[in-house]
């Protein structure tokens, strides 16, 4: 087992997102769409529309604070992101049950899709120079891939997992961005699981004259 990176620290993460020209605030606003939106679900709603009102304007918001020049949307294997091709480095958005909690780590607050278990290759063994055995093939563009992962409080990290089973089985690293004071209203549980990892099948149909 390898130590997860934690920088918990105000100043230690400001200077780690300078390293990919980012700051605290962008992903404080994401935090800030999401918790809003998600307490706008209103009681005629489906139960899990908290949590999928957050991921999308989460995610929108992700890319209102990123894109330019060099940020792109990004969607590979259906997965909704931002990404830097030049930097090598791709983010996405997760709703969390909490987040900058040393203690225990992020669980996704809906099960993660084999996309996201593709995208968040074994290159934490790769770099040490480790054989890991039998581990899901790295993505074919070898694109680190971050989430911002929002919890039901509000609280924000920039974390980069190892997904496995549908669950983060390992974190590389984890950048606490902020964690305010409150709660969502509605929490989002397994059984009202939040509609935004899934993989899509393509299909074609036949081309025939009529």
């Amino acid at each position: 087992m390898f130590r997860t990176a934690v920088i918990e620290e105000s100043d230690d993460a400001e200077r780690r997102l300078r390293d990919w020209g980012l700051t605290k605030s962008q992903f404080i606003a994401v935090a800030r769409a999401a918790r809003i939106w998600a307490d706008d679900a209103g009681p005629l709603m489906p139960a899990n529309a908290p949590g999928t009102l957050a991921y999308i304007f989460g995610v929108q918001e992700l890319r209102a604070q990123l894109i330019d020049e060099e940020w792109r949307v990004d969607r590979t294997g259906g997965i909704e992101a931002v990404v830097n091709r030049k930097m090598g480095l791709r983010i996405g958005f997760h709703n969390v049950d909490r987040a900058c909690d040393p203690v225990m780590p992020p669980h996704p607050r809906s099960a993660k899709g084999s996309s996201s278990e593709l995208l968040c290759g074994p290159t934490l063994f790769e770099h040490f120079g480790v054989e890991p055995g039998p581990l899901p093939p790295a993505p074919a563009d070898g694109i680190s891939t971050y989430y911002v992962m929002v919890g039901e409080d509000g609280s924000v990290e920039l974390s980069y997992p190892q997904i496995m089973d549908g669950a983060y089985h390992h974190f590389n690293e984890r950048i606490f961005i902020d964690r305010p004071a409150g709660t969502f209203e509605t929490e989002v549980g397994a059984e009202t699981g939040v509609a935004e990892d899934f993989d899509i099948d393509v299909t074609f149909k036949d081309r025939r004259d009529v």
